[in-house]
């Protein structure tokens, strides 16, 4: 029997599930965002008669998919649920979609195009904050939004569902090509596991994006990192929470663990270069 699965299934996904399975703090993260999104739950907004919940579940069985089960039951995928208990980066632009949306340039400087729908005091608040930085490479003023996914009018089109829209500054850093090195996104997620559960433990609710051989520098291929710091949560104190995120992506640890002890020293001498 063919398999009719909606969502394509990740290749290699088991050593990122051991490594969550691995951390309380992580699979309590990810419990709780399922129950929270849950059909049967009052505050979810998911609307599913016994009849379409019985169909959905039988459907799961026949087509061997999780992921179409789970979006009829909390209108979320597995790697929604995953990205949504911040457990793995969201993918920049993912779904042909621009998010995030940078809205300053190399400089610092607000882009034309959003001088009449950023706030003066918000883009103000930001180029100070720039400005006193001693790296501001690579940081920007940018929106941003956090998503699951929905079934379209055709049941067999998936169209993404905006849960949350912030304003706030993006930190984007180079890594390692890992398309180069044969590894699958799953397989990449693992890789930056360490370095971004620090980051979420340390920030919590900052959005972690992920680039798999995206970044392009003088002709080269590289992944990128991207941190997003919602001005909701981090305003206060922005500047500290900015200086804590580059700590965290410059530690020794971090990236020994990382890239481990043979690239360790060239990357950290590029990283340094961002």
């Amino acid at each position: 029997m063919i398999e009719k699965t909606i969502f394509p299934r990740e290749e290699k996904a088991e050593v990122l599930f051991d490594k969550i399975l691995s951390d309380k703090w992580a699979y309590n993260k990810l419990f709780q965002t399922f129950c929270d999104n849950l059909f049967c739950n009052d505050d979810s907004g998911t609307d599913l008669s016994p009849l379409q919940f019985t169909e959905a579940l039988f459907n799961c069985y026949t087509n061997k998919d999780l992921s179409a089960f789970l979006m009829a039951i909390s209108q979320n995928t597995l790697f929604d649920l995953l990205r949504n208990s911040f457990l793995i980066p969201y993918r920049f632009n993912a779904d042909g979609k621009q998010n995030p949306i940078i809205m300053t340039d190399d400089n610092g400087i607000l882009l034309p195009e959003y001088k009449n729908t950023v706030h003066e005091k918000d883009y103000q608040h930001f180029y100070n904050i720039y400005q006193n930085l001693h790296n501001n490479k690579n940081i920007f003023l940018a929106k941003a939004y956090r998503y699951s996914h929905i079934y379209g009018d055709d049941p067999s089109i998936i169209e993404q569902q905006i849960i949350e829209e912030n304003t706030g500054i993006l930190l984007i850093r180079e890594l390692p090509d890992t398309v180069k090195l044969k590894e699958t996104e799953a397989e990449a997620y693992s890789a930056v596991w360490d370095l971004m559960l620090e980051l979420e433990k340390n920030l919590p609710m900052a959005y972690i994006f992920y680039g798999q051989d995206s970044y392009i520098d003088n002709n080269k291929h590289f992944d990128e990192l991207g941190i997003f710091l919602p001005n909701s949560i981090f305003l206060k104190n922005l500047e500290n929470h900015v200086k804590k995120a580059e700590e965290i992506i410059y530690a020794k640890d971090s990236l020994y663990r990382y890239y481990g002890k043979k690239s360790y020293g060239d990357t950290l001498a590029r990283l340094y270069q961002c």
